[in-house]
């Protein structure tokens, strides 16, 4: 006994004498687009950074400086900003990266470690706040030098709740204004 998918198969390489416009079912549905192999975050790289140990950690280091980071995507593929914006005193940087990578943002940090220096860095950058983007999921790259210096403190909002970091998420629909989504960062 021969199964339906392989008749189907057999009659797409023309073993039979029907074709697929015969049969108007395989026609309408058409055929499958593969799925890409995109990048899988590392569940575990939350553990211990959720949005609730970020209250937690609040609660002991109240005066502790946060910055809120994301990610602004242009056309797919393109260029993408990193955005970090300063609580207090409500200032946001952008930096713009060439692709939507975790070395990416790693490299920024690592530039800002350098040029800032440990001691302003570090108290410029306490406590860091981040969704679950894959550009933002090897936390110990970023909360650590490469010489293995502690720099900062990474947690991560909650999926789907923006209003866990509203500063950035606000900023973002200001930008958006200028640069409307699917617009292409390349040429900037």
């Amino acid at each position: 006994m021969v199964d339906q998918r392989s008749l189907y198969n057999y009659v797409a390489a023309g073993i039979f004498s029907a074709r697929n416009l015969d049969m108007p079912r395989v026609v309408r549905m058409g055929k499958r687009k593969k799925k890409k192999d995109g990048f899988k975050v590392d569940k575990k790289c939350r553990i211990g950074r959720t949005y609730l140990d970020y209250l937690d950690f609040m609660q002991e280091h109240s005066d502790a400086t946060v910055v809120e980071m994301d990610s602004v995507e242009g056309n797919v593929g393109g260029k993408v900003l990193l955005t970090l914006h300063f609580r207090v005193p409500q200032f946001m940087l952008a930096f713009i990266r060439d692709a939507n990578t975790s070395q990416s943002v790693i490299n920024i940090f690592d530039w800002l470690w350098q040029v800032l220096g440990p001691d302003a860095f570090r108290t410029l950058f306490q406590v860091v706040l981040g969704d679950n983007g894959s550009e933002f999921s090897n936390p110990s790259a970023l909360e650590m030098s490469a010489a293995g210096e502690s720099r900062t403190r990474i947690f991560y909002c909650d999926p789907r709740a923006p209003y866990q970091k509203p500063a950035v998420e606000n900023n973002h629909g200001l930008l958006r204004r200028i640069i409307p989504k699917g617009a292409s960062l390349d040429g900037r």
